[in-house]
């Protein structure tokens, strides 16, 4: 996946320069000064709808598997932090240190149920009392269905693994989803409060969640 990514960050960047609709959902979290986690930011495009005189320069943190993504990302914003690592793996951020985490469309590149088990624990650890998390996942089309998973797995989990075509050479990324009820569920077992989950626009779960504040 890193190796991929890298080979295609200046192609993808490119073609990922706009918004997205979902930021609708995002703007009634943000709140000034807040420590922001960007959990698979690619070139960082969330930082460009992101007001600095609520989330100022250096409180935007981006964290992303690939290399060559990230340093777009930097050259672009170069008063904001940039980590590389995959989120499959322990976080490499301090307990209780974001206000928000924000992950779009990224979430569901981790392909095994423990993986993303792991990172919604890592989530709840680096997410502040009182914290949210704002977490998207893809809902497949059909006609990008070329998948191949085990029946076994899939029908315990929820989950399915989908390789969808990218570019112009349709080289396949990784997909496994998850529907937002049980993304939800999954976020709950965690330690989580869920706030929403919904299907946006027919295209993308969206779950919500709040770290509970310390009694």
């Amino acid at each position: 996946m890193e190796s991929h990514y890298d080979q295609f960050a200046q192609n993808f960047s490119q073609t990922r320069q706009h918004g997205w609709p979902e930021f609708e959902k995002i703007a009634p979290l943000l709140k000034k000064h807040q420590r922001v986690l960007d959990l698979g930011c690619g070139n960082g495009r969330l930082r460009n709808f992101l007001p600095t005189d609520i989330i100022p320069q250096g409180f935007y943190h981006g964290f992303d598997l690939s290399k060559n993504m990230l340093r777009i990302a930097q050259e672009s914003f170069p008063y904001d932090h940039f980590f590389q690592g995959s989120f499959a793996n322990p976080l490499p951020f301090g307990s209780e240190n974001f206000d928000l985490v924000i992950s779009i469309a990224a979430f569901h590149h981790l392909l095994k149920p423990t993986e993303q088990t792991q990172c919604l624990s890592e989530l709840f650890r680096i997410t502040k009392p009182g914290g949210k998390v704002f977490l998207t996942t893809w809902k497949i089309p059909k006609k990008y269905r070329q998948y191949n998973w085990n029946r076994k797995d899939w029908w315990l989990s929820g989950f399915k693994n989908y390789l969808v075509p990218f570019g112009k050479d349709k080289h396949p990324r990784y997909y496994r989803t998850v529907p937002g009820k049980t993304l939800a569920k999954k976020m709950k077992n965690a330690g989580f409060k869920i706030i929403s989950h919904q299907l946006f626009r027919g295209k993308n779960w969206i779950v919500i969640a709040e770290k509970p504040k310390n009694n």
